[in-house]
């Protein structure tokens, strides 16, 4: 049995990521995919545009075997958090051998021949290693140019990308100049610290940026899509850059549980700001250092929204993406205490299980067999690890998902499940 894992946030489900699964199946020659999905929260501060439990039918119906659920403490953090917890997912299901993820760097088409996308990728892969080993073991030399950008006033992306240049050379400073790559890093990363056997595969990327924002026929990004449906196109606009059964979906939520954008949250984000008396008050929260904190609660009286108040406070040395980072662990009251705790793969015990393919069982009891990790299928089942240090993903997971439940019941005016209501998807 040959297993392929993909750590996604599909939001929404296009047709980039129909091929993303097609090529790791035939080309990695895989019986099965697993995916690690982030749940009702993404990486770069946002509410998920449509729920879990959607996004996880489309992902199965378009070719994934299993869907699993990355808790909400890793799919709203940096890409070294995202990638531990994704990482540490699979290598706890002892199934996995490879992690297929997509790049823009390889220098080959995406329908070249098998033999030479393998060799594009292996060249690849051993700069995302190189670069992956400099930034675990932080020699004196990388140490020194990073604290001599952060004191210029640069972000820490951008001071440790000088580092790489000086250290390692423009080749490898080049592959760090897209999100798909950084995490590409951080996966190699997570692989190394957790002594894992995965198995890197880079496979390239169909046309459009991840961050492309405009709708193009067939291949679109999903930051395109959600800027479509943000802009209130007409649906119909997106018909062509998803498969039919994702549009199906789409349409059948459309107005009733669906959209939900971060604006959506600037109510309960709001009352976290006015609560803070001091910078102390905010510094507690993942992401969220002083300097931020000041910050914050320096302009705290210019508040109006969550989207307003992200474009106010992010600058030269703070990025965008980490300004709404922060502000969504505000808003959800995600701790840094919390995350020091849980970014360890001994306290990752368990996972929520979001569906999975009636064909899928063998996949399911070898895990079952192979297994270190808890697969959890009904909530009101479930029996928080009581012998830990007082944080469970699960329980603080399906916290979050009752907040964006009652969020979208007030917004849609409509009755949704609980968390515990709601069964898993099988197709």
């Amino acid at each position: 049995m040959k297993v392929t894992g993909i750590i996604a946030e599909y939001n929404p489900f296009h047709n980039g990521h129909v091929h993303h699964l097609t090529q790791a199946r035939e080309r990695l020659g895989s019986d099965y995919v697993v995916v690690v999905m982030s749940g009702n929260y993404v990486q770069r501060g946002a509410p998920t545009i449509i729920d879990k439990y959607s996004r996880a039918e489309m992902a199965l119906k378009c070719g994934a075997d299993l869907v699993l659920e990355l808790p909400s403490c890793f799919s709203t953090a940096s890409a070294e958090y995202f990638a531990f917890g994704g990482v540490a997912i699979l290598d706890k299901l002892g199934v996995v051998d490879n992690l297929c993820f997509g790049t823009e760097s390889l220098d080959v088409d995406a329908n070249e021949a098998e033999a030479t996308i393998k060799e594009a990728a292996s060249g690849l892969t051993d700069k995302f290693e190189k670069i992956a080993e400099l930034l675990i073991e932080e020699p004196e030399d990388y140490q020194r140019i990073l604290k001599e950008g952060l004191k210029e006033g640069l972000s820490h992306a951008a001071a440790t990308a000088r580092a790489v240049d000086e250290i390692l050379g423009s080749d490898y400073v080049r592959v760090m100049e897209t999100s798909n790559n950084i995490l590409g890093v951080e996966y190699l990363k997570a692989i190394k610290r957790l002594e894992s056997n995965i198995k890197p595969a880079p496979i390239p990327r169909m046309m459009t940026k991840h961050n492309d924002k405009v709708i193009a026929e067939g291949f679109s990004s999903a930051s395109a899509i959600r800027n479509a449906i943000f802009n209130k196109y007409d649906m119909n606009s997106i018909a062509s850059t998803v498969p039919q059964e994702v549009f199906d979906i789409l349409m059948d939520k459309y107005l009733v549980s669906f959209p939900v954008f971060r604006d959506d949250f600037s109510t309960i984000l709001g009352s976290k700001l006015i609560a803070a008396q001091k910078s102390k008050d905010l510094t507690k929260y993942f992401g969220v250092s002083e300097d931020l904190a000041n910050r914050l609660m320096n302009l705290k009286n210019e508040y109006k929204s969550f989207n307003q108040f992200r474009e106010l406070i992010y600058g030269r040395n703070i990025t965008k993406a980490t300004v709404g980072r922060a502000l969504m662990h505000i808003a959800l009251g995600i701790h840094a205490d919390d995350m020091e705790k849980l970014y360890h793969k001994e306290n990752l015990t368990a996972v929520k299980v979001l569906g999975f393919r009636k064909k899928a069982e063998p996949l399911l009891s070898e895990i079952k067999k192979r297994g270190t990790i808890n697969m959890v299928t009904k909530l009101s089942d479930y029996v928080p690890d009581t012998d830990g240090d007082g944080v469970d993903m699960i329980v603080q997971t399906t916290k979050h998902d009752m907040l964006y439940r009652m969020i979208c019941m007030n917004k849609f005016d409509v009755e949704l499940k609980t968390p515990f209501e709601q069964e898993i998807i099988i197709v």
